[in-house]
């Protein structure tokens, strides 16, 4: 008697997370029983060479993996992974002495590197070549002096937690997730989220580790669409280096504090990240933490407000400049009136022109001849006309549908660039399918569709179809690419009065 078939239909082989675990697997598509229990994403890859399957290089023993490799999305916790990393620092942390066999976080992050298929070298090279030019806060000799500190000695402690939490940092923004199930709410996200609210530091160095960490935290979530948590962290940094102040040593005879190079880096990359979040937000619920440069220690000021236009190749003078930028459209936005008139749009549109002027093809156009006309999104343009798009929004629901004939030609103006810009980024994404999307500039993205978003709203019929096309396009790529969480332009583009309702068919 021939058996009886089967009622569903078979994989050729387990699922992905029951190879991990090691446990039976009884292959139905389109998922197991024991993954649906779990609540737990089914993955049959028949192309899939497991990496788990090789004893990973740890210097500790576990019973099962901390991390898995995915491909190009970088390393993800395990549960156990998880489990590890808050039970390290919570132990260390508690009213008693750890015990002497205690595995400290830094050795665990070691060991997760080492199932994730990386190392922390390869950490800090990929971070150095691919996003320190982006936001440079890290001071590597300080980063490799500590490492350095650590393998001469041969012994980690709590004192290196707040070091291991910047390593973490610094492998989350490395990588940029290309997959579509996985979100930007990963598990190495949490772990690392809960990780800077629990890691203690000591001294000078420890603070500043973790400040630092706390500041590419904020990247990671502003560039992922998570504002309100990344307002969050970014008021923790401040607390943080208002503390790296207090903690900083005085001139004996004159009493002068001396702060250094690094300290003022920090406070300008809250001003920026500041700037970032709140123009970036889709919803417009974010404020700004600092809203003006009198909210800023008096030393400060000159550092973040006195540059002017970035020339050559210091990234730290380019970076500065942007700062600046950002500095004068976050004041812009703070002197608006509740009710925002002319003169509130007229201080914003002064400097969109200034920084139309002085932006010229980027530097990494200067070879490529089939595209020298092409340049990346400047992001304080970007910014510029979020914050200005914000007002003719105000400012048409105080006028209602019949706006004056200087708005009119304002709105015209911000309309023409905004989706000029679009374009550009369109046909950069076409024809620069592999490195566009290492670019770092997810935070200039973010407010140029928002400001196109908000266009499209207020105009009486909407942006024009082939805009409201290459508006759609964009935000796909943008959202696939950048993983972005649920409270996203794209969400908002899907409530869009004209975009998605009158031009999803085209």
């Amino acid at each position: 008697m021939p058996p009886e078939a089967s009622p569903e239909p078979k994989a050729s082989r387990a699922c992905r997370h029951c190879r991990l675990y090691k446990r039976e697997c009884d292959q139905k598509l389109p998922g197991c029983s024991t993954c649906s229990s779990k609540w737990t994403i089914c993955e049959y890859d028949d192309d899939y060479v497991p990496i788990e399957t090789g004893e990973a290089d740890t210097e500790l023993l576990w019973s099962e993996p901390l991390a898995v490799e995915r491909s190009l999305c970088g390393l993800e916790l395990t549960p156990a992974g998880e489990e590890q990393l808050v039970w390290s620092v919570t132990a260390a942390t508690g009213p008693f002495e750890p015990a002497p066999d205690s595995n400290f976080l830094m050795e665990i992050v070691k060991d997760i590197f080492s199932y994730g298929g990386t190392s922390v070298d390869q950490v800090i090279a990929d971070y150095f070549t691919n996003v320190h030019e982006w936001m440079p806060i890290v001071d590597k000799p300080m980063v490799v002096s500590a490492l350095q500190s650590i393998r001469s000695t041969g012994r980690t402690g709590t004192k290196d937690d707040a070091m291991a939490l910047l390593l973490l940092c610094m492998d989350m923004m490395n990588h940029h997730c290309h997959h579509s199930e996985h979100g930007a709410n990963s598990m190495l996200y949490r772990a690392t989220r809960r990780l800077f609210s629990l890691v203690e530091t000591l001294g000078r160095s420890g603070l500043l580790a973790k400040l630092h960490a706390g500041l590419l935290l904020t990247a990671y979530e502003c560039g992922h669409g998570m504002a309100a948590e990344a307002c969050l962290t970014l008021a923790t940094c401040v607390g943080l280096v208002r503390q790296l102040d207090m903690s900083a040593s005085r001139n004996p005879s004159t009493g002068v504090v001396s702060f250094d190079a690094r300290r003022n880096m920090c406070w300008a990359a809250i001003v920026y990240l500041d700037r970032a979040i709140a123009l970036s937000c889709p919803n417009g619920t974010a404020t700004l933490l600092i809203p003006t440069r009198a909210s800023l220690p008096k030393d400060v000021v000159p550092y973040v407000a006195e540059v002017h236009h970035a020339a050559g190749n210091d990234i730290e003078i380019k970076f500065k400049a942007r700062v600046s930028a950002a500095l004068c459209i976050g004041e812009a936005i703070a002197s608006n009136h509740v009710v925002p008139d002319a003169r509130d749009c007229a201080i914003l549109e002064r400097l969109i022109h200034d920084f139309v002027l002085r932006h010229g093809p980027s530097s990494d156009n200067k070879d490529d001849e089939d595209d020298k006309d092409l340049y990346p999104v400047s992001e304080v343009i970007a910014m510029g006309l979020s914050a200005v798009v914000s007002l003719y929004k105000r400012m048409v629901q105080k006028l209602g549908s019949t706006p004056d004939a200087k708005l009119s030609v304002d709105f015209k103006f911000a309309y023409d660039i905004v989706f000029e810009m679009c374009r550009v980024e369109g046909a950069l994404i076409q024809t620069r399918k592999e490195t566009h999307g290492r670019r770092l500039c997810f935070s200039g993205l973010s407010c140029l569709y928002r400001a196109a978003i908000g266009l499209d709203e207020i105009s009486p019929d909407g942006a024009l179809p082939q805009d409201a096309r290459q508006l759609r396009d964009n935000l796909k790529w943008f959202s696939q690419h950048w993983s972005i969480a649920s409270k996203s332009e794209p969400h908002l583009c899907a409530n869009s009065t004209s975009c998605w309702r009158d031009n999803a068919d085209l």
